[in-house]
């Protein structure tokens, strides 16, 4: 695996064959990782930058995600929320919140929830676009940290999470 240091504040993404994953490029095309879906959908299994995150969906009633590292171990979890948002919290304290911003879910947001204060940054902005039958996107970072890399694949799962949702619903 190659590692991209800095960071890029933009990336590309697209879906890779039969739509089980997708994959990462920086704007120079140089492949920079791949999320992938389990054949049941209950683990995700998600690499950028070196960096290893599983999602795992929770219970039958899909309301809550357990975030872990490349060992297993816990390090977040996501409650799923009605109406397009949800609540991220890492283990390391912090909040996130992730919104959609339209209702067709073409535009999301994860946003840092700082506490003490109504006036919340914008971490990462995602663009999904849908041409025939490719699925592609832009990711755009604000905010750079050194859980660039997790923030990034936490806020890109959930609106896949919910456009999957949504196309296998009706």
């Amino acid at each position: 695996m190659l590692y991209h240091y800095p960071f890029p504040s933009r990336l590309k993404w697209m879906a890779n064959a039969f739509k089980k994953g997708y994959q990462f490029v920086d704007e120079g095309g140089q492949y920079m990782g791949k999320m992938e879906f389990s054949t049941f959908g209950q683990k995700i299994q998600s690499e950028l930058n070196g960096v290893v995150v599983n999602f795992f969906l929770q219970g039958l009633f899909i309301r809550s995600v357990l975030i872990t590292n490349e060992d297993q171990e816990p390090i977040g979890t996501i409650q799923l929320k009605m109406f397009g948002k949800s609540i991220i919290n890492l283990n390391s304290g912090e909040v996130y919140l992730w919104k959609r911003k339209n209702i067709f879910n073409t535009r999301w947001q994860l946003i840092h929830d700082l506490p003490g204060t109504d006036d919340d940054p914008i971490s990462v902005n995602y663009q999904y676009i849908y041409r025939f039958v490719q699925e592609s996107g832009e990711i755009e970072l604000y905010e750079e940290t050194n859980q660039s890399e997790l923030l990034t694949l936490i806020g890109f799962f959930l609106g896949i999470y919910f456009i999957r949702q949504r196309k296998k619903n009706g």
